[in-house]
C-alpha cells in the first residue's frame, strides 16, 4: 500500500492541468476544445459489435436461428457446471424452447414471471438469460430495458449473463441508441434504460481493475440472424 506522501503525490499529478485526461466529456476543464469528430461509417455492425465485444472481455457469436442460440446456452452452461439459469419472461426466450433441455441436463429454470423473491432466486442463480433492446457496434454495447417480466436483477447478480440479440437491433453508434429514447421513437419510455458495455468492472482508489464485483464477469452475446 502506497504511503500518505505517496497517495497525495500521485493525486496532484493526476489532477495536475493537462497531465491526465480520464474523459472526454464535454463538462471537465480538461477536455479538448476542438469539435468532436464523426464516427467513421460502419460497414457491418454485427461484425463490429463482436470485434468490440472480445476486445472488452466479452465473448460472442452470430449464429443463423434460435435453436442455434438454444445449443450455445446448453454448452455454456455445461461448461460453466451451472445449477441454477433465470431468465426473462420474453417471447423470443420462449420460442428459443431452452428451459426443457436444461432441465433434462440437471440445470433449474426459474422465469422473472414465476418468482416470489427475484433478488434471491437471481443472486443464486449462475447464469441469467435475457434479450436486449439494442446493440451497438462502436462500442460492443447492449441497451437494456427493463419492464415487466423483464427484471434488472436476471442481467446483474448472475456471474454469467448471456442476451440473445435479433440481429435487427444492432445499431451503428452510441448517438443513434440516444435517439431512440430522445427522438420520440420510444412509444413511451421503459421503467428504465441501462447501457452494459462488456463484463463488469470497478476500479478502487489505487486504480486496480477487479472484473464481475458490481455485475456479470462473464458475459455472452449471441446475435441471431
Amino acid at each position: 500500500m502506497a504511503s500518505r506522501a505517496e497517495f497525495l503525490d500521485n493525486i496532484r499529478h493526476r489532477t495536475r492541468t493537462g497531465k491526465y485526461k480520464p474523459t472526454q466529456s464535454p463538462d471537465v476543464a480538461w477536455t479538448p476544445k476542438e469539435e468532436p469528430r464523426e464516427s467513421a461509417y460502419i460497414e457491418d455492425p454485427p461484425s463490429r459489435f463482436l470485434e468490440e465485444l472480445g476486445a472488452l472481455g466479452g465473448h460472442g457469436l452470430r449464429v443463423d436461428t434460435l435453436e442455434e442460440a438454444r445449443g450455445y446456452v446448453l454448452e455454456l452452461a455445461r461448461e460453466r457446471g451451472a445449477e441454477r439459469l433465470v431468465r426473462w419472461d420474453v417471447e423470443e426466450l420462449e420460442g428459443m424452447g431452452v428451459d426443457g433441455p436444461l432441465g433434462e441436463a440437471g440445470v433449474e429454470v426459474a422465469v422473472w414471471r414465476d418468482l416470489e423473491d427475484f433478488r434471491e432466486i437471481a443472486g443464486r442463480a449462475d447464469i441469467g438469460l435475457s434479450t436486449a433492446a439494442w446493440a451497438i457496434a462502436e462500442t460492443g454495447s447492449l441497451v437494456i430495458e427493463g419492464g415487466p417480466g423483464r427484471g434488472r436483477t436476471v442481467t446483474l447478480l448472475p456471474p454469467t449473463h448471456v442476451a440473445v440479440v435479433p440481429v435487427e437491433r444492432m445499431l451503428r453508434t452510441v448517438p443513434e441508441a440516444i435517439r431512440k429514447y430522445a427522438g420520440g421513437d420510444a412509444k413511451g419510455l421503459p421503467a428504465n434504460v441501462t447501457f452494459h458495455t462488456g463484463p463488469s468492472r470497478s476500479g478502487d482508489i489505487e486504480m486496480s481493475i477487479f472484473v464481475g464485483m458490481h455485475g456479470p464477469g462473464d458475459v455472452h452475446v449471441v446475435l441471431v440472424g
